[in-house]
Order: structure tokens, then sequence, then C-alpha cells
């Protein structure tokens, strides 16, 4: 697929459409914990077709250079990091941290030392996590990275972080989020699954990059949320496709975040924040004191954030296995968020296609 989507694909359907879009890369995407990357350490990265080398000098910083050495196109993860520098494991070819070629430890034969320059990332670190800004550099500071006022100030949200890779293109996830109807059955057999019980839709819209919804929602006094879990504020549930990312709120008193990271056309890595106001001490009426909370996360994970998400995460996939092998059936989506979401996650691939010169799919 080298021309738009909405050009090459016509006689595709909406779906199908969105199955076989890319991101575009013009944002900052979440791509490791900041504390999974040790002083002197590098990870591979990997955005659809766009692959960074990540790594932490001794002093600290943070780099992103991309993966291959120009010498023989070995990916730099491979290497290691001596001091603030970027070592290939093949031949020794040294990288700086602005991706200037500095160091050839071995005979070059009478042979010139070469000019070589990198494509660099802009990379920057926020609530615990490394953003990797994959467009045109020029470009980085008009985006920025999603705002979450709750785990800033003196009183930051309780928060429980969460990862997964899932075998998924970004449009299941998308799907699961935003398509509430699935919550009932899916959430609602088990007593740790079950939370909300979800009324009427009361908005729908999409505006510029984003598309949200917003719901009626009660607790459900018979799921463990009602007894391990402070009570909602206001009965509002909002869910937002805020491209490329996804967010939720929940009674004023709930934040759940999705940070998607599109590794290729079937692999999707998603950083999670689940943020709560505060922490009820469980069975109890009482809400935790501050320094009470870091000590109830770990049960509060394992009790209600681990097993809601699982089941999320198991119906991503299994919506991706269907639509691998019957992609050629007609999709019946009768809530009105999905066809705004196919159409947004379209419309970027296809603004992305037109702005770098109609690039490969």
């Amino acid at each position: 697929m080298t021309a738009m989507l909405g050009t090459a694909n016509s006689t595709l359907t909406l779906r199908q459409r969105a199955c076989m879009a890319g991101p575009d890369p013009a944002y900052w995407y979440a791509v490791e914990w900041d504390a999974a990357l040790k002083p002197e350490n590098v990870i591979d990265v990997q955005l659809w077709d766009t692959a960074v080398a990540v790594f932490r000098g001794r002093n600290g910083r943070i780099s992103a250079i991309e993966n291959r050495c120009a010498h023989r196109q070995v990916k730099l993860s491979h290497g290691f990091v001596e001091d603030c520098r970027l070592k290939c494991t093949y031949h020794g070819w040294t990288y700086g941290p602005d991706g200037r070629l500095v160091d050839i430890p071995h005979d070059r034969f009478g042979k010139p030392f070469p000019s070589v320059q990198l494509r660099t990332f802009p990379v920057e670190v926020r609530y615990g996590l490394i953003w990797v800004f994959f467009g045109d550099p020029a470009l980085a500071n008009r985006k920025q990275i999603p705002k979450i006022p709750e785990l800033e100030g003196n009183k930051p949200w309780a928060c429980v972080e969460k990862d997964y890779i899932l075998k998924a293109h970004p449009t299941m996830i998308v799907n699961n989020a935003m398509d509430s109807t699935h919550v009932a059955t899916l959430h609602g057999r088990s007593f740790r699954t079950r939370s909300l019980k979800l009324g009427p839709l009361t908005r729908c819209q999409a505006e510029d990059d984003r598309v949200m919804i917003s719901h009626q929602v009660t607790m459900d006094s018979n799921a463990l949320l009602w007894y391990i879990a402070n009570r909602i504020k206001d009965g509002t549930q909002n869910t937002c496709y805020d491209y490329p990312n996804i967010w939720s709120t929940v009674g004023g008193v709930y934040w759940l975040w999705y940070f998607l990271l599109p590794v290729d056309k079937r692999t999707t890595r998603i950083f999670i924040l689940s943020l709560s106001e505060r922490v009820k001490i469980p069975f109890t009426p009482w809400l935790s004191p501050q320094w009470l909370n870091r000590a109830l996360l770990p049960l509060g994970k394992r009790l209600l954030v681990n097993p809601l998400l699982d089941e999320d995460v198991w119906s991503t996939e299994i919506e991706q296995e269907g639509f691998d092998k019957h992609s050629d059936m007609p999709s019946i989506d009768f809530h009105p968020a999905s066809h705004l979401c196919y159409q947004l996650t379209i419309r970027k691939w296809e603004e992305h296609l037109a702005r770098d010169g109609g690039a490969q799919a």
C-alpha cells in the first residue's frame, strides 16, 4: 500500500482500513518505564517501521538515535554503552548522544575517518515513563506529552503502573475502550472484575484529534470494588480516544490512561496508569491517609486492577484473531463511537503519508 488508504482501498470497510493504518509518528510515544533503563544500558524501541536505540549514559542522560550502525547496519541495541557513548557490538564503531560517529577502534587501512551522522530523536522523561518523538524533530515542540495534573503537586493521586505487549493492532484496543457494550458481559461475571453499572450514553462526539463519549454510571454493590475502593463523587464516566492514546475518568475519583506504542501491524505495547484520588482501607468506611497509600497499592493492583485489565487484554487479542481469520466479513458496529474512531485512525495515518510524500505503509 503506497497511496492513501482512502484512495487505494476505496472498496474496504472503515474497520478494515483502520486495521491497516499505521501510527502518525508526529506525536510523543511512551516507550519504556524510566526505572527500567539503568545507566550504561541500551534498549531497542520500535514504532512501526522505525527502530530506535534508546540508551542512558553514565551521567543519567537518556539519548535516542536510529538503531543501526552505519558500517554493517547491525542494530546498535545489540551493543553496549561506555560512559555516554553507544558502541556497536560487531566492530566497535562508537556514536555520541548526538548520533555522530566518534570512534573506530580498528585499522582503517589508510582511509580517512568517515563523516557519519545518524538520525536522533527528541526524548523526555515524565510520569515515570520515557517518551520519544518519532516524527520531524521540528514538530516536537508543537505537540505535547499528555498532561496529568493528578500526578503533580503536593498530593498526587495514588497510581498503579502496568504494561502489556498485545498481539493486536491499536484499533482493537480502541474498540475495547470506546465500545462500552462489552462491560456487562465480559466483566460482569466475576466478583473481582464487576465494578460499574453503565447507564445511557449521554455524549458521543468527535473534535480535532479526539473522540469523546460519556455514560451515566453507578457502582455495583455486588462487586469487590464496592468494599475496597472509595465511592464516586458523581455518576459520570468519560472515555476519550485522544489520539494516539486513550483515557477514562470515572465519578471524579478515578483516572485510567492507556499510552499506546504500535510496534508493528500486529503488536502493540501499552503503558497503563491507573489513578485513584484516595485509597480506601479495605472493608472499612475510612479513606487511607496519604502515608498508607503506597502500602495498599499492591493489594489494589492484585485484587482489582490486574484482573480487570487482563480480561480486556485477552478480549482485545481474540478480536484480532477473529479479524485475521475473517477480515472479509462485514463489520456490524452499533456503538456510535466506533466509526468516529475508525475515521480518526485513518485520517491520522493519511496525514502522515501526505506529510512524508506517500511513504510506504
